[in-house]
């Protein structure tokens, strides 16, 4: 008792075993016991944090604690004398790792050789014959770049022949990272086994947006010495997760398009029907010529939108339109702006690939073509100020504000003096205002909020969950007046 009254954070242990006593009460009968051991069971430290103490001034050290069987935002700070010595030395062998921002190539298919027999891995753990030479085979389309599909009975272990793979693969060399996608029911046991039968460290992506986050935050990347995510260099070298989370919410998984963001599209739209992301471009560049038909704007814009959705030739890569005349034109405001009478250098009629792109015969609905046609200039006007943002205001930097990078790698500062929103508003809030407008899409300041990569969430806190997932799941379908 005595040790426990000197625990400072006694009573906060207390109260999280009450709070999930009361949670799981309901879930069993009198005579079955009412919590789970595993809560207090250390999975993973995330961080580490140093204090001194108020009463002695001595140094009190502080790690960031995932408890098994609990999601990543449960994560409590523990005292360093409360955490298995063991988890502190997983964590510490993690962070002392250099960053890995060079990809080693895959080695060329002469250099496959035939295991004769199995390794001994992890715990001592070994291969049986069949799944040996299922590892074999694995290994030899791998060696010659064949995608290949490994079918058999269940409980024949193509787990652990697929994590085999993967860690033959690491002692090659190529150290990842590693993307495994899996059923949800089945990604516990693929991190189990990660565990049981290699060293590398595998982390799962899934759970609710603040876990997410947390996820992103703490286990995606290393950082440098003053804290800052390092784009590119992975902290992870496998990563599991699920189908439906890589196509809905994994920007650290998505790739920009060159003139365009489909994957990113395809994750927030609800479509009646499966589209691909060339399907989306389709519909895109149909959209936009429409609006190209009706807009009664500045030529130059016209001229810019019109450039940036022709197609390359030849098979040859987009242009990057930068310092285009129809990027740096100022645009009048309000709806009383002087209309400008439509004098294009180019008939849109008459080119050639408008006919695979043709709004006559592709949209259909007449509803939308005349709520588009309502809305055209405005649609024109965001797409220029997107496509600004990233190649004129976050240019180089636009794949890492994707993939979680600290914003404060931006340049960009604001010249213009303008009244601020708030008082605590600032140049840092500046770039996390352009870096999530880029990142999570016109007007989403909710999720910019939540955000842990941009400012806003240490200064003015978390929304409520609630207003954060109807933000993300209400369709743009009134894009509003000017």
């Amino acid at each position: 008792m005595e040790q426990l009254e000197k625990d400072k954070r006694i009573h906060q242990k207390i109260k999280r075993f009450k709070t999930k006593q009361a949670q799981m009460r309901h879930l069993f009968q009198e005579d079955e016991e009412p919590f789970n051991p595993d809560y207090v069971e250390v999975d993973r430290i995330l961080d580490v944090s140093h204090s001194v103490d108020k009463d002695n001034g001595e140094p009190v050290i502080y790690y960031l604690v995932k408890w098994c069987s609990l999601p990543y935002e449960d994560a409590t700070w523990e005292l360093k004398e409360d955490v298995d010595e063991g988890k502190v030395e997983e964590f510490s062998k993690i962070q002392n790792r250099q960053p890995r921002l060079k990809r080693a190539a895959r080695p060329p298919a002469s250099s496959w050789k035939k295991l004769e027999e199995t390794r001994e891995y992890k715990n001592g753990n070994t291969l049986r014959e069949y799944q040996l030479e299922g590892v074999n085979w694995l290994l030899f389309n791998w060696y010659n770049r064949q995608n290949c599909i490994l079918a058999d009975e269940m409980g024949l272990g193509k787990t652990i022949q697929s994590i085999a793979l993967l860690s033959e693969v690491y002692a090659a060399g190529v150290q990842g990272p590693f993307l495994v996608i899996a059923p949800l029911s089945t990604i516990t046991n693929w991190e189990r086994e990660f565990s049981t039968w290699t060293n590398m460290n595998a982390i799962v992506y899934h759970g609710s947006l603040a876990s997410r986050q947390m996820i992103q935050q703490y286990e995606m990347y290393c950082k440098d010495e003053k804290e800052h995510l390092i784009p590119g260099a992975y902290k992870f070298d496998a990563l599991i997760t699920t189908f439906e989370m890589v196509l809905s919410d994994c920007p650290e998984l998505r790739e920009i398009a060159c003139w365009g963001r489909w994957r990113d599209i395809l994750s927030h739209a609800r479509c009646k029907r499966r589209l691909s992301e060339r399907d989306v471009e389709t519909i895109c560049r149909v959209i936009l010529v429409f609006c190209l038909l009706h807009y009664r704007g500045d030529e130059n814009i016209k001229s810019f939108i019109w450039e940036l959705i022709t197609p390359p030739e030849n098979g040859r890569e987009p242009q990057t339109l930068l310092n285009h005349s129809g990027l740096s034109i100022p645009v009048p405001r309000g709806r009383k702006g002087k209309r400008v009478k439509a004098q294009s250098t180019f008939d849109v009629q008459k080119v050639e690939w408008i006919r695979k792109y043709n709004p006559d015969t592709l949209l259909l609905d007449d509803s939308y073509r005349k709520h588009l046609k309502h809305q055209c200039n405005k649609v024109l006007l965001r797409v220029r100020m997107l496509y600004y943002l990233k190649q004129e205001v976050i240019g180089e930097h636009s794949d890492s504000v994707l993939k979680g990078a600290d914003i404060r790698y931006l340049k960009y500062v604001d010249k213009c003096q303008q009244e601020v929103p708030a008082g605590w508003w600032d140049s840092d809030a500046d770039r996390s205002l352009l870096a999530g407008v880029f990142k999570h899409g016109y007007e989403m300041y909710t999720t910019m909020r939540a955000d842990p990569c941009l400012c806003f969430l240490e200064r003015v806190g978390r929304p409520d969950d609630k207003a954060i997932d109807a933000e993300q799941h209400t369709g743009d379908a009134e894009l509003g007046d000017e």
